[in-house]
């Protein structure tokens, strides 16, 4: 709660329609007047039935500029006495002028506000007083609003497990603030978070797209701080989540419109371009030609985005169109081999496996070998650690696409390959031989090439495991209980 305090102490200053304006008082009030919830309700029912007189409605409006001169001082800007004493006035006014008029919502909506913002804050209070003010007036915005952001913090939104006494009262509240004002992102926003915690899919993604339709606001920052400092009350933020929305409800078609835009708006947002690869994995051909036109248009802003241009090219594959995801990969690693050789390299790594999965063996290859040339791999030159991970990962593409093209001695000249520059000392060769002999059935050149491999390296476990792995494969299951249990031994 003293979270919520900071946050609504910042918030509902500057956001809620109310009273309020400045003057300087000098003199702070001495009387502590009555909590509202300190009177009996009868009391205040009995107060409003009575009929108003016009001069103390009049007396009761002026009361109620008074306190907005008032509470104006106690801006930031000032001495933090002077602050006090000027909240202090301010709702000594403020009770006074609905004392002079009990059906003054506005009034009751501004000492809600201070029920909060004064210290040390009263959130039950400030509950009370605003939902008097809009049983009052049922279109008092203000004291919707108020009770839709307390109803909020005690729902725990941002918790795992909500409190199902608050969340619908929260609900019902930021419904409240659409009526009145249908275009309140901030109310859209909260709506969108309470739908989705309920599993209400349907109705998050109709507040999302009312979200998306809303008037830019003016104070975010409720929002910001209840659901992380991250998020915002931005269009683009709701078309992110309206992406998402639409995805689970199985809508993709929709996904990727709404997605497309907002990449090509954003073609630096990361988030953007995953979700937007996430759709296009999950939608149809068709649907893939909806986000190669908008795909096309960020990548033509950010031509040196590799993420991008990948996404492109995989979304050009599954829309048809082939030969231009080709040519965009080759294309842009050209362009990048002199400014970004690293990113030139993970282009080429991309259109091998385009090109692997399309089954044209060579093409994959040459794509591969180019990679492996653009970060500095010649054919038989050992390489530094910092190029280590990446060579293992294309010798592995490589070795992975001559067995799928069954051609058995390219996989073993390219494994002879990745050892002469990876080292003696890395076993990445000796795995490769040895896998490629289980999946041939080669059994027995299996066993031997682990056993040697063991004699190299006796302490490694793991090694140990696969020759205990490939006796069972031979048949030898008790010779592979003796050895698991040398391993035993050994941990002890």
């Amino acid at each position: 709660m003293k979270f919520a305090k900071i946050v609504l102490f910042s918030v509902f200053l500057i956001a809620a329609p109310t009273v309020f304006a400045q003057v300087s008082p000098e003199n702070p009030p001495t009387k502590i007047v009555t909590k509202i919830s300190d009177v009996p309700p009868e009391n205040l029912e009995k107060s409003r039935q009575t009929e108003i007189s016009r001069e103390r409605r009049e007396q009761s409006y002026a009361k109620l500029l008074e306190a907005q001169r008032y509470y104006w001082n106690a801006s930031p800007a000032r001495r933090q006495n002077r602050k006090a004493s000027g909240a202090a006035l301010a709702k000594q006014a403020l009770q006074k002028a609905v004392e002079l008029n009990p059906n003054l919502a506005e009034g009751y909506t501004a000492l809600a506000e201070l029920a909060i913002t004064m210290p040390p804050g009263d959130v039950d209070e400030a509950i009370l007083l605003a939902s008097t003010a809009t049983k009052l007036d049922r279109n008092n915005f203000g004291g919707h609003r108020i009770l839709a952001r307390l109803y909020t913090i005690k729902s725990r939104l941002n918790n795992d497990v909500l409190d199902p006494i608050y969340v619908p009262k929260a609900i019902a509240e930021w419904k409240e603030v659409t009526r009145l004002d249908g275009r309140n992102a901030e109310a859209w926003a909260f709506l969108s978070e309470f739908y989705d915690k309920t599993n209400n899919a349907e109705a998050r993604v109709e507040s999302l797209k009312k979200w998306i339709a809303s008037a830019a606001p003016l104070d975010s920052q409720f929002y910001s701080g209840w659901m992380g400092g991250q998020e915002n009350l931005s269009p683009e933020s709701a078309s992110l989540k309206l992406g998402s929305a639409l995805l689970k409800t199985g809508k993709t078609r929709e996904a990727l419109e709404i997605i497309s835009r907002t990449v090509a708006d954003e073609p630096e947002n990361s988030e953007a371009i995953e979700m937007l690869r996430q759709a296009v994995e999950s939608g149809d051909k068709d649907g893939a030609s909806i986000a190669v036109e908008s795909l096309q248009q960020a990548v033509f802003a950010n031509p040196n985005n590799p993420a991008l241009i990948v996404l492109l090219a995989e979304t050009q594959v599954r829309a048809g169109k082939f030969e231009d995801a080709s040519k965009v990969l080759q294309t842009a690693s050209a362009k990048l081999a002199d400014s970004d050789k690293v990113s030139a390299a993970n282009l080429q790594v991309a259109l091998g496996d385009l090109l692997a999965r399309a089954k044209r063996t060579d093409e994959a290859i040459a794509a591969y070998q180019k990679s492996l040339v653009l970060r500095g791999v010649g054919n038989n030159e050992r390489i530094g650690d910092d190029e280590r991970d990446f060579v293992i990962s294309v010798f592995d593409k490589m070795i992975q696409t001559y067995k799928n093209a069954n051609r058995p001695n390219d996989v073993k000249s390219t494994i002879e390959r990745a050892r002469q520059i990876l080292g003696k000392n890395d076993l990445f060769a000796d795995r490769q031989t040895i896998s490629f002999y289980r999946e041939n059935g080669m059994k027995q050149e299996a066993l031997t090439a682990v056993r040697a491999l063991r004699l190299q390296r006796p302490d490694d476990y793991g090694i140990l495991r696969l020759e205990a792995l490939i006796l069972t494969e031979n048949g030898k299951v008790d010779d592979a209980v003796a050895l698991v249990k040398t391993l035993v031994k050994k941990k002890r």
